[in-house]
C-alpha cells in the first residue's frame, strides 16, 4: 500500500466517492427508509456533513471515511429538510420512522462514531485501524473520555477489529421481527475508555 494519509475534513469534490462508500457499507440499513437504490444514493451524499467525517486517503483517493457525531449534528444529517429534498411530504414521514429505529442517542462522556468504511480493495490493511486512532484523537481534542459505536451482528469481521482495539461491549440488543427489514438482528454497543 502507498502512503496512507488521514485528513479531518470532506473536500466536496470527494463527496460522491465518499458517499458511495457509505451506500454501500450501510445500504441494507438504510435503503428500507428509501424505497430505493438511487433516492437512498442521493439522499446519503447531499447530507453528508464535511466536518463531521474523518477521510482516508492512498495517493489522493479516498479509501475510508469514518462518521462521528457531535454537538448533536451527526455524519450524515438525515434532517427533514434534507430528506423532503429528495422525497415527498409522505416519503420523507416514513423515512424518519424507518431511521428512528437505527438512531443513536449522542452522549456528553463519549464521540459517538457514526459509521466507519472502508473500501473492499482496501480491507485488512489497517486503513480501519488509522480512522479509528484518528477517531481517538479526535475524541480527546473534544475532551470527550472515550468513544462509543454499534456494529451488528453480520459484520464479525468490524466486532473483532474494535476488540483487538480496546473496545468493550455496554450495551446491545435485537431488532426483533424487523430483522428481515433492515438485515440484521442483534447490534451491540462498543465503548473505548480513554487513559487519563
Amino acid at each position: 500500500m502507498s502512503e496512507l494519509q488521514i485528513e479531518d475534513g470532506l473536500i466536496e469534490q470527494d463527496r460522491p466517492w465518499a458517499s458511495s462508500l457509505y451506500w454501500e457499507a450501510f445500504r441494507s440499513k438504510l435503503r428500507p427508509a428509501f424505497g430505493g437504490e438511487d433516492v437512498g444514493k442521493a439522499v446519503v451524499r447531499t447530507s453528508l456533513r464535511p466536518d463531521r467525517i474523518l477521510v482516508a486517503r492512498v495517493n489522493g483517493s479516498v479509501v475510508g471515511v469514518c462518521g462521528y457525531t457531535a454537538d448533536g449534528v451527526s455524519a450524515v444529517d438525515l434532517s427533514w429538510t434534507s430528506l423532503r429534498s429528495h422525497l415527498s411530504r409522505r416519503g420523507a414521514t416514513r423515512a424518519i420512522a424507518m431511521l428512528a429505529i437505527l438512531a443513536r442517542s449522542s452522549s456528553h462522556e463519549a464521540l459517538v462514531l457514526d459509521g466507519i468504511c472502508v473500501a473492499g480493495n482496501h480491507r485488512g490493511l489497517g486503513i480501519g485501524t488509522s480512522l479509528l486512532d484518528a477517531a481517538g484523537s479526535r475524541a480527546r481534542e473534544f475532551g470527550f473520555r472515550a468513544m462509543r459505536l454499534t456494529v451488528v451482528d453480520t459484520n464479525p469481521r468490524a466486532e473483532a477489529l474494535y476488540r483487538r482495539l480496546g473496545f468493550v461491549a455496554v450495551g446491545g440488543g435485537s431488532l426483533g421481527v424487523l430483522s428481515v427489514v433492515y438485515g440484521f438482528d442483534r447490534y451491540t454497543t462498543m465503548e473505548r475508555t480513554f487513559e487519563r
